[in-house]
Parts: C-alpha cells; sequence; structure tokens
C-alpha cells in the first residue's frame, strides 16, 4: 500500500546533501522517497553499500547505524554484522576545530589546567572525539569533546529522519517494524547522547554499584572516575584506562592452555559484572559491544561509554533471576511462562503464539531470541530487550563448552 503523497518539499542544503550521497551510491528508493514522496516497500542496498551511505551521510547517520547493528530483530545477520563496523570507523576533524570547543567549554587555556595534552586523535565517534592528556598532579585523563555543531545537525537530521519515518509509516514494512517508533527511540537516544552530564552521572553511579559485590572482586572491575570540575554539557574528562578493547586484546586469540585459562576467567568475570547488574543493581550498560568492554594492560576488566543505561524495575529483576534459572535448567515452557510476565502490555497473546511456533526442539537459545519479536514487532519491554541484547553481546568472549559460563550463554548468545 502507498502512503499519500507528501514528498519532503523544503530544499534545504542538507537535503539536496543527502539526495546527493543516495544518487551516488545507487539507492533509488530512497531517493524517489526523498524527492517525489513514493513510499512503496523499501528497497535495502546491499550492507557494504548501506554503511558507505551512513557515513558519507555523516556522524547522525553513522549513530543510527550503530542502533541498527543492535537490532537482530529488524535486520538480517548480514547487515548487522556490517552496521557493527561503525562503532569505530569514524573520520575525525582536525585539530583546531576540536581545540576551540574545548577552550570553549572549559573557559580558560587548557594550559592552565593539564600539564600535557596530546592533539593526536585516540578515537572519533559520530557525536565526539576522545584524546588523552595529563593532570597537574600527574594523574592521565580521556578527555571526550563534542564535536563543534553537532546539536545543529542532529536536530536537523532528526527532522528529516521523522519525516522518512512518517512517509514509511502506511507501508507494511513500517507498519510491521513499527518505524515511527523506531524514528522516536533513535531520537530521544541520540538527544541524551548530546548530554555529557548524563553520562557523567551515569558513570559514576555505575562505578558505585560495582565497588562491591558477592558474585566477583571488585578490585578486579574499573569504572573510570569522573572529573566532575572539568567537565561540561560537551566536554567529558575521567580517568584514563590503559588497555584495548576485548576483542582485540592478546587474551582473545591465545589458544595456548594457561591463554585459555585467562580467557575463561576473565569472561566469567564479565559475566558476572553484567548479571550483578541485571539481577542485583536493576541498573545496567545498555550497550555493551566489544569497543566500550577493555582487557586493562594489568588483566582487570574495564568498562567504558555509559551514555547509554537501562533500568529494570524490581519485579521485572525477580522475573529475570527465574528466567536466568530456567534457561540453565533448559525448561522451555517456565521460560515461555516467565517470558508472558515481561510481555509490552496487549501483546501476551502474540508471545503465546510466538512460544508455539518456537518451541519445537530447536533449542533455548534459539526459543528465546524467538519469543521475544514476531514479525519484526518487539513483544517485551525496552530495558528487557536491553538487558537481553547486552547478555547477546556479552557472548563473544564465552568460554569453552561444559563450564558455567556457557550456562548463561543458553540466553541465545
Amino acid at each position: 500500500m502507498k502512503a499519500p503523497v507528501n514528498a519532503l518539499v523544503s530544499s534545504t542544503a542538507r537535503q539536496r546533501e543527502i539526495v546527493e550521497v543516495l544518487i551516488r551510491h545507487g539507492w533509488d528508493y530512497m531517493r524517489q522517497l526523498l524527492t517525489l514522496g513514493k513510499s512503496d516497500e523499501p528497497d535495502l542496498p546491499a550492507p557494504e553499500v548501506l554503511c558507505k551511505i551512513l557515513t558519507d551521510l555523516g556522524p547522525v547517520y553513522v549513530k543510527l547505524g550503530q542502533l541498527l547493528s543492535t537490532r537482530p530483530d529488524l535486520l538480517p545477520p548480514s547487515y548487522i554484522q556490517a552496521l557493527s563496523l561503525l562503532q569505530s570507523d569514524v573520520p575525525p576533524l582536525d585539530w583546531g576545530r576540536m581545540e576551540l570547543a574545548l577552550r570553549l567549554e572549559l573557559g580558560q587555556d587548557p594550559e592552565a589546567l593539564f600539564a600535557s595534552f596530546d592533539h593526536q586523535t585516540i578515537a572519533a565517534g559520530s557525536i565526539a572525539q576522545i584524546y588523552r592528556a595529563t593532570l597537574k598532579d600527574g594523574q592521565p585523563v580521556a578527555i571526550k569533546i563534542q564535536r563543534p555543531g553537532i546539536e545543529v545537525i542532529v536536530n536537523q537530521d532528526i527532522g528529516l529522519f521523522k519525516q522518512i519515518a512518517g512517509l514509511l509509516s502506511a507501508t507494511d514494512f513500517g507498519k510491521r517494524y513499527s518505524i515511527v517508533d523506531l524514528a522516536e527511540e533513535f531520537s530521544i537516544s541520540l538527544r541524551n547522547e548530546l548530554d555529557f552530564t548524563q553520562e557523567a552521572s551515569y558513570t559514576e553511579r555505575l562505578r558505585q554499584n560495582l565497588s562491591q559485590s558477592r558474585w566477583f572482586d571488585p578490585n578486579q572491575v574499573v569504572v573510570p572516575q569522573v572529573y566532575r570540575e572539568l567537565s561540561s554539557r560537551k566536554l567529558l574528562v575521567i580517568e584514563w584506562l590503559d588497555g584495548l578493547p576485548i576483542l582485540k586484546a592478546e587474551a582473545a586469540t591465545d589458544r595456548s592452555a594457561s591463554g585459555l585459562a585467562t580467557r575463561h576467567a576473565f569472561t566469567s568475570l564479565t559475566f558476572r559484572v553484567f548479571l550483578q547488574q541485571y539481577l542485583i543493581e536493576g541498573f545496567f550498560h545498555a550497550d555493551p559491544h566489544p569497543g566500550n568492554l577493555f582487557y586493562l594492560n594489568d588483566g582487570r576488566l574495564g568498562i567504558l561509554d555509559c551514555g547509554m543505561m537501562g533500568t529494570l524495575n524490581p519485579r521485572m529483576q525477580s522475573v529475570m533471576v527465574e528466567l536466568v534459572l530456567a534457561i540453565v535448567d533448559s525448561d522451555s515452557n517456565r521460560c515461555a511462562q516467565l517470558t508472558l510476565q515481561l510481555a509490552v502490555p496487549g501483546l501476551e497473546a502474540e508471545i503465546f503464539m510466538n512460544h508455539e511456533a518456537h518451541s519445537c526442539g530447536v533449542g533455548i537459545g534459539n526459543d528465546l531470541a524467538g519469543l521475544s519479536k514476531r514479525g519484526g514487532k518487539r513483544l517485551l519491554a525496552d530495558d528487557v530487550n536491553a538487558t537481553l541484547r547486552g547478555l547477546r553481546t556479552n557472548g563473544g568472549m564465552r568460554g569453552r563448552r561444559g563450564d558455567d559460563v556457557d550456562k548463561v550463554g543458553l540466553l541465545g548468545i
């Protein structure tokens, strides 16, 4: 079914730029949607082409790709794998522009506050860039500087994205994947990430929560200290952590006996840390992709980028505890019963129908993955989906078959 012809008729420079990128990469469907308002069923380009389009469109669309890379309920595995590469593949802005932004946020010369400042970009993200500096007392710190002008671009592109979602909303695709809701979710997530004071608060809260535990040694986990006096809405200064992302660390590829033992211990630690967040604290890191989890040089686990966090209320935590136990026991019927309690109100019947379709001996991991969605529609509450997504993501470093970590891996990792 076609949506009413309601093309994006405003001729802005940004809109023309977007159309030029689409023409260059040959995505004719989206070009016609933007210029003519034609909204037949969408035709996605190949995964690699989609990644190039999003990269060329700029930081906001890279962020959209990052969001989509965490949504296997929306896209096939080939797209999820390709989009996940956007996590770190963003060209940095030159130091001159970033230095001006830094001086405006500090309100004084950086030389007055830092003993040294490395102008080389450590990491470039869609919203900010990371640099290394040293405080006057010798403490090394990471400095996250928001890209200048990104807020204006974000607001402009969000407006365009919502209009595109409106055009798609009348198609079967738009209805099946709740495209308008996805646009709103994306908008809220992106605007929240523009406020670094929120990330600072989240980081401090997670650091406090993980400072004590009966499940793991808190001394083996590091959430960086925040330097509030140097931070602001567009600037975040935190403790520097020496290490590598978990999948780039030597421990991830070392196949020797000692290497496997080290990886197993680290994986067990990581799972215990995240299970405490989900099942005890009810406040958890909602974006634990491998680039945000570090294997530190001294063997500890470092947790970074706390801009996206989720919460579970006590009732949901209690159900999740029972769900984990049911999964360990491979009890698919109990899993289905508990999943009903986590469903979005009004969608319990669809959860039941999904259980009938996904409980034919294909395995509890696949069963739970199937129960969480139907026809592209998410049936579980957002924070429950975020919890399950986090557990699946953490599976990248899981241990060998037969150990206690793999029992948790039955969640569908």
